[in-house]
């Protein structure tokens, strides 16, 4: 039997949430403050790292819920903040490398939909978006006996 493996140096791993719904503080007019509104989130987050079937070595997507809920209960006046703010919290966690993330105010016009979206980079990341060097692409063959 053979199997093709590829070097974890080489490999990026995407956690993703989405559809996330809280009620947040949101709002920069002065009816928006002291009520909630409805928010939508979703966040992608690449890891460098392949865990080996051990949640210590991945992100819980609990830990995202859980970024996402502290931003919602104090007041934020943009979601272009709350975005950033929620991508600034994913980063600091060690194997995060970006964190895509996507906010949505469901109640903010009455005929469409307000959104914003964020990519931030960690600035000592060694990869980029681009497509990994032919020596990450290369498949190695393992040989595994009967």
């Amino acid at each position: 039997m053979q199997h093709n493996s590829v070097s974890a140096d080489c490999a990026l791993l995407e956690v993703r949430v989405h559809d996330l719904r809280l009620a947040a503080s949101i709002g920069a007019h002065p009816h928006e403050h002291g009520r909630r509104q409805m928010l939508r989130i979703a966040a992608t987050l690449t890891l460098t790292a392949l865990p080996r079937d051990h949640l210590e070595e991945t992100l819980d997507y609990g830990h995202i819920v859980s970024f996402a809920e502290m931003l919602a209960d104090r007041h934020i006046a943009l979601i272009e903040t709350f975005a950033r703010e929620l991508a600034e919290a994913c980063l600091a966690v060690p194997r995060v490398r970006r964190a895509e993330i996507t906010v949505e105010k469901p109640g903010a016009l009455a005929n469409g939909l307000a959104s914003t979206r964020i990519i931030l980079d960690k600035p000592d990341a060694e990869w980029t978006s681009r497509v990994p060097p032919d020596s990450c692409k290369r498949m190695t063959k393992l040989e595994v006996g009967d």
